[in-house]
């Protein structure tokens, strides 16, 4: 399963929040949102938790907050009960030059906390983007989402109203189900993830045939 957690800005402007109120609740429906997705036998995750352009194009306060909000992601998924319960184990995909050097200590120290693990795969798109990726791909170096272990992704689940992928990991989406969600993303509930894995329950794939 893909998820692209958009919505986090407008949620604030729905709801009168600051960015860093907005945000934060966000972060804590990820956390919240990897625990149903294993909890319904979803095994391998892929999460876009900040694209290239968030890395690069928001303003100072968001980027910011963000890498402030991505240092304590990444620590509390090295701690979380799930994670090590259910063995994940968890890899950060992007250009993580674009971030602090506490980030990528914390990344690593994840990737090292799990890289035994087996029960299940979680991949973390942080400073990614497709168009990023063609790039490094096209200095003839190895597509960073393969040599990290990206799986096929079979359904791509987006909130924000947005039906677009937005560069999300193209070379692993080629054949997705994609469900794209009116609610925002910190508005997200477990019953709107069920309806949507039930969905894909019920689509034909013929995977191009």
């Amino acid at each position: 399963m893909g998820i692209i957690p958009d919505g986090n800005r407008r949620f604030a402007k729905k709801y009168g929040l600051t960015y860093f109120q907005a945000y934060r609740q966000g972060y804590e429906k990820l956390r919240q949102a990897l625990r149903w997705v294993i909890e319904e036998g979803v095994k391998r995750a892929v999460v876009y938790v900040m694209s290239y352009e968030n890395c690069t194009r928001r303003s100072s306060l968001e980027r910011a907050v963000l890498e402030d909000l991505l240092i304590n992601g990444l620590r509390d998924l090295r701690n979380d009960e799930v994670i090590n319960g259910e063995k994940i184990k968890v890899k950060v995909v992007g250009d993580l030059n674009l971030v602090s050097d506490e980030s990528r200590r914390e990344a690593a120290a994840l990737e090292e906390h799990t890289a035994s693990y087996s029960g299940g795969s979680l991949h973390l798109g942080v400073c990614y983007s497709g168009e990023w990726e063609r790039q490094v791909i096209a200095k003839g170096l190895v597509a960073p989402s393969i040599s990290a272990g990206v799986p096929q992704i079979d359904l791509v689940i987006r909130t924000g109203s947005m039906r677009r992928l937005s560069g999300f990991f193209p070379l692993q989406t080629s054949y997705a189900e994609l469900y794209f969600m009116d609610l925002l993303w910190p508005e997200l509930t477990r019953e709107e993830l069920k309806k949507a894995l039930e969905w894909f329950g019920v689509q034909k794939r013929n995977f191009g045939n």
